[in-house]
C-alpha cells in the first residue's frame, strides 16, 4: 500500500495538521495527492500498519519493518507544529 503513493503519485505536496477522524487527533495530512484522500504521515512498522499513508522511522530492519517509528513520528510532528506548514517531495 505504501509503495503505491510513492510510485503512483510523485510530486512535490503541501503538509498541514488537520484532525484525521480516524486517528481521533489532529495528525500530519498530505494535500492533494492525485487519486487518493486522507494521505497521513504516522507511526507504524510494517506495511500492515498503513493503507496508503507515509510511515516514520529511524532504522530499517529489512524488507518490511522500520524501528523507532513512534519516536521519529514525534520528533517530526514537533517540528511541523512548530513550522504550522510543510512541504513534502514524494519520488
Amino acid at each position: 500500500e505504501f509503495r503505491r503513493v510513492l510510485f503512483r503519485s510523485a510530486g512535490t505536496y503541501d503538509v498541514v495538521i488537520d484532525d484525521s477522524t480516524r486517528f481521533g487527533r489532529p495528525m500530519p495530512h498530505i494535500l492533494n495527492v492525485p487519486n487518493f484522500t486522507g494521505v497521513r504521515i504516522h507511526s507504524g512498522n510494517t506495511s500492515k500498519d498503513t493503507e496508503g499513508c507515509i510511515l516514520l522511522g529511524a532504522s530499517y530492519a529489512g524488507k518490511d519493518f522500520i524501528g523507532n517509528s513512534r519516536s521519529a513520528f514525534d520528533v517530526f510532528f514537533e517540528k511541523l507544529k512548530a513550522a504550522k506548514t510543510a512541504t513534502i517531495k514524494i519520488w
